[in-house]
């Protein structure tokens, strides 16, 4: 029986087609209709689950960074592994529609944040209408979310595979996204540290963590050189949120970390990782390793 993996849905997003990149005919894939459920699905029974993690033209996925703070993250799911996909957008409507026609816009905010440029200058006056996935945006064009919506004046922004997918849609425009470079990383997420991620083929990138860190919040500073400081490794990148925990304005602070050189095996990374958290509790920072990979 093959090992099951959740995915922002319908069938068609961007998601789904990171995930069959990744796991090909590995893995069965559930459907879900936000990521927040993505996480809130993973079991011994649903054990993998895949999350957009960051967008080359639009920045950090702020949803997935949200999920990230709660305390579940590090003690029954993990972060496991990464993948990217390259994205090219495509504006679709129903038969015949033409761009004259479109007053609406729907699509996952990630995605309208990413074609900025093509809606100023083709589309200045239609309404940018979020929906839960680009997937999801293009069903929206055959079930309008209510009486206000006209398909015939709607189009969506997603893949054009979803042509392919539902009937009676059609691709108006191709390569709509910004810049010549559109593509965004996924994190591989698991039920447990510990279970096999069925790679199609395994991946032979650099060894990874990602560590959350939540400074003294009796403190009125941050001083993240401080961390690093104490990290004593290689910082690829530095995120932040408001934290969960305060009832004033503090924040968590996400640090992915890498192997320098590339040359720990598995054993010594985990050692090299759990020594830095170590260092960083030492330094008085609150410190939980959320996955390596």
């Amino acid at each position: 029986m093959l090992p099951a993996l959740a995915f922002l849905g319908p069938p068609g997003t961007y998601s789904h087609q990171a995930a069959f990149d990744a796991f090909g005919d590995c893995v069965h894939y559930i459907a879900n209709q936000t990521i927040a459920d993505v996480f809130e699905s993973l079991s011994s029974e649903l054990p993998f689950g895949i999350i957009p993690q960051e967008n080359s033209t639009n920045g950090s996925v702020i949803e997935s960074y949200n999920l990230l703070r709660c305390k579940i993250v590090g003690q029954d799911s993990f972060v496991r592994g990464e993948t990217t996909l390259p994205i090219e957008h495509s504006l679709v409507v129903r038969q015949n529609v033409k761009m004259e026609d479109i007053e609406h816009v729907f699509s996952h905010e990630q995605a309208l944040g990413q074609c900025k440029a093509f809606l100023k200058k083709f589309l200045p006056r239609a309404s940018l209408v979020p929906t839960d996935s680009t997937a999801g945006a293009a069903r929206a064009l055959l079930n309008p979310p209510s009486e206000g919506f006209d398909p015939s004046k709607s189009a969506a922004i997603c893949s054009a595979v979803v042509t392919s997918l539902f009937r009676d849609l059609e691709v108006l425009r191709t390569g709509i996204q910004d810049g010549e470079s559109n593509t965004t990383r996924f994190y591989i997420v698991s039920y447990g540290a510990d279970v096999q991620v069925p790679w199609k083929i395994p991946p032979t990138h650099q060894k990874r963590a990602l560590i959350r860190l939540s400074p003294d919040r009796s403190s009125g500073t941050w001083d993240s050189s401080r961390a690093i400081k104490a990290l004593n490794m290689p910082v690829s990148r530095i995120d932040r949120r408001p934290s969960l925990c305060s009832n004033t304005l503090h924040d968590v602070y996400f640090f992915e970390v890498y192997a320098e050189g590339g040359k720990e095996n598995d054993v010594s990374w985990f050692d090299c990782v759990n020594q830095a958290v170590e260092r960083l509790r030492q330094a008085g920072l609150e410190s939980t390793v959320l996955g390596m990979w």
